[in-house]
């Protein structure tokens, strides 16, 4: 990864230099007349800006991704205005008046391109950035409300369960308590189990997708759940493979999707791995009634989130945040929930 920042960075110093060598060589070559020199001293000002925005793009914290937009900006500008140069000095030349010292004059107007397009690159690159981090926020903001809200429900449980508690009388209800509060406490650990994962997820980003079989992913997420749940009966239907841009957390949501089916009905659950159209699917459907539309609509954003009524867990935004780390999509359609990633 920073060998890479490190390329791209390198790319537009590179540029600065280049125009810095162009320059010297030319004053120490010719001597130049007092306009001569002030353009010589634009250019290579604008060059030494540039060799040293390369280092400053390496050393800002700048994605890769962001890092390579940069360089590209860096590049379009060379390009453009090295072009239009090209058939400037061509047409010049063609009419019998070609200019003078024209790598030199070249140079000098790529240099300022180039500072110019790099500039626009760092500008794109921190809008990217920001929109980024405001969507850390909302995930955060999120994750908050989801917390308070599971933790009162627990907490509900609790109080509820020692009072039962207190006045158990028969060793029968004793041990119905004891039941509860061990679903209570298996309840609060898988909370614990979900805010570690999303928390990863608001630090993941889609520099860290690569691409991984999703077949398998899908599989171990499926044996998973049938090991922690042996009396319910979960298909799943998949070819030999399906590779795709996503990564390890696939598994965690789809695990969470099939465990929020079984816990919601009382009927087979199935899972589906499907290739595309460029996608690879995740589908998981069950014979329930299916997610309720308030908390889909919540879960896809069209919804707030203060809006939240009821109890179901952190299981659907750990697959909505799965799907957005990994640029997926995440969908609902008649009781079947709906995971996609690009297969390329």
């Amino acid at each position: 990864m920073y060998v890479r920042r490190a390329a791209a960075s390198a790319t537009i110093s590179s540029t600065g230099l280049v125009v810095v060598a162009v320059v010297v060589a030319q004053v120490l070559r010719v001597e130049l007349s007092l306009a001569g020199l002030a353009v010589a001293g634009l250019g290579g000002a604008v060059g030494l800006a540039v060799a040293a925005l390369g280092y400053v793009v390496y050393r800002f914290e700048f994605t890769v991704r962001q890092t390579v937009r940069i360089a590209a900006w860096n590049l379009l500008g060379v390009v453009v205005i090295t072009l239009a140069l090209v058939l400037i000095y061509g047409y010049q030349d063609a009419l019998g008046s070609p200019p003078a010292a024209p790598v030199f004059t070249g140079t000098v107007l790529v240099a300022i391109s180039s500072l110019a397009h790099v500039l626009i690159g760092i500008n794109d690159a921190r809008r990217i950035r920001a929109g980024a981090l405001e969507r850390e926020r909302q995930k955060l903001s999120v994750l908050s409300r989801l917390v308070r809200h599971d933790l009162r429900t627990i907490s509900q449980y609790l109080y509820g369960d020692a009072s039962r508690a207190r006045h158990a009388d028969t060793p029968e209800e004793r041990d119905a308590v004891a039941d509860d509060l061990e679903e209570t406490a298996a309840d609060l650990g898988g909370l614990h189990d979900n805010l570690q994962t999303l928390r990863k997820l608001v630090e993941t980003n889609r520099t860290d997708a690569e691409h991984v079989d999703i077949v398998d992913l899908v599989g171990d997420a499926v044996i998973g759940a049938r090991q922690d749940y042996p009396d319910a009966s979960i298909d799943l239907d998949a070819p030999e493979s399906a590779p795709a841009v996503a990564g390890e957390y696939v598994e965690s949501a789809v695990r969470e999707l099939v465990e929020n089916a079984i816990e919601h009905t009382d009927g087979p659950v199935s899972v589906a791995v499907t290739r595309e159209d460029g996608w690879v699917s995740v589908a998981v459907q069950d014979e329930g009634a299916g997610v309720p539309e308030s908390e889909r609509e919540i879960v896809l954003g069209e919804r707030e989130v203060t809006q939240l009524r009821h109890a179901s867990g952190l299981g659907l935004w750990v697959a909505k945040w799965v799907a957005d780390a990994y640029d997926g999509d995440l969908s609902f359609d008649d009781g079947v929930v709906r995971l996609r990633f690009r297969s390329r």
